[in-house]
């Protein structure tokens, strides 16, 4: 069994719109894996960091819910080393919804994140 965490901006769980900012987002669809790959469950989680957070805390909370694996638009490198320490699997998804998302990365197709680069102006 596997826990993947995916960052949401709505509460439609895999039918919602993948949150392209993992700090921000104001929800977490969080999908239940069994052993063949196939998707037990879905919740929603609201992000109770999503105003206003300090570095680590929403790594933290991700922990919390029980995840393996974050799949997000893309995040800064203060998370991604957060997530790294707590030995939790990151992977960047450019697709437009929660669902295109897991199901991308079930397939083998996502790996490694995009990190967030703000001195350069460019918000994921």
């Amino acid at each position: 069994m596997m826990k993947i965490v995916i960052t949401a901006n709505d509460n439609q769980g895999l039918n919602g719109q993948l949150a392209q900012h993992f700090g921000h987002c104001p929800f977490f669809a969080v999908a239940e894996i069994d052993a063949n790959h196939q998707v037990i469950s879905v919740t929603v989680e609201p992000n109770p960091y999503a105003e206003n957070h300090q570095p680590g805390q929403i790594p933290q909370f991700v922990k919390t819910l029980g995840a393996d694996v974050v799949l997000a638009g893309g995040m800064g490198g203060r998370a991604i080393e957060f997530f790294q320490q707590l030995g939790i699997e990151v992977a960047s998804a450019a697709h437009p919804k929660v669902g295109d998302a897991l199901n991308a990365y079930l397939a083998g197709q996502l790996s490694g994140v995009v990190e967030c680069n703000h001195d350069h102006g460019h918000h994921c």
